[in-house]
């Protein structure tokens, strides 16, 4: 059975090789033309205000929104909060109404370890117009 599994891993090496099979085994083609840089970038700075902690007790942080169904009328909108759960409802409107509408969602955390997560909100705002930039607010109650 050894001497089996050695010629088949020959035959294979074999069949790779032979016109440039190889290459085309290893090549996983290119999808961009971008080539990144080997300095450090300077555009966003260690230092920056982005990276602050937002001020105010249990202000959320790490802000996220994320397309939330497969037609686009509705996103997720994912925060963290540090000191305790606080509120998971979102208030938001169209830009230019006055009709306001609210959501409230879930909030979980973990732990890995020794590290114990924030409290990570996700709520989903359903129902959200075609090219209607809307306004978000979010609510501690």
């Amino acid at each position: 059975m050894g001497f089996l599994k050695w010629f088949l891993l020959a035959v294979l090496c074999v069949l790779a090789v032979d016109d440039g099979g190889l290459l085309l085994l290893s090549n996983g083609g290119v999808t961009s033309s971008f080539v990144r840089n080997e300095e450090k970038s300077i555009d966003m700075p260690f230092d920056s205000d982005v990276f602050r902690v937002p001020s105010g007790y249990n202000a959320p942080q790490q802000v996220h929104i994320t397309q939330g169904d497969h037609v686009g009328k509705a996103v997720i909108v994912s925060w963290v909060t540090v000191n305790e759960p606080g509120s998971s409802t979102v208030l938001y409107w169209p830009q230019d109404g006055t009709q306001k509408d609210q959501a409230t969602g879930q909030i979980t955390t973990y732990k890995y370890y020794n590290y114990t997560s924030g409290y990570i909100h996700h709520c989903t705002l359903h129902n959200l117009e075609v090219n209607i930039q809307p306004s978000i607010t979010y609510v501690m109650y």
